[in-house]
């Protein structure tokens, strides 16, 4: 989350991975740093348990949304305005 802020505010779209398992965290993590729009990009948890190919057909589902926060507008989407 701290990269991500980070970067995005420097103009630089990120995209922020996390399994559904810590998106609560992200959140406060976010709102801790003044980010409350910052979006991640979840996929589903347990991942440690996964197989090489169980985490690619993971990594396929996220896909989309990645590269959509990667190629959007540059500027501060993440942070609200003081």
């Amino acid at each position: 989350m701290h990269d991500g802020v980070f970067f995005e505010d420097r103009g630089l779209p990120t995209a922020t991975v996390i399994s559904t398992e810590f998106a609560r965290a992200a959140r406060a993590q976010g709102e801790a740093l003044g980010a409350t729009e910052y979006r991640t990009v979840a996929v589903a948890h347990p991942i440690q348990p996964l197989t090489r190919d169980e985490v690619r057909a993971l990594a396929d589902t996220a896909f989309d949304d990645i590269v959509a926060r990667l190629t959007r507008a540059p500027g501060r989407p993440g942070r609200r305005e003081p």
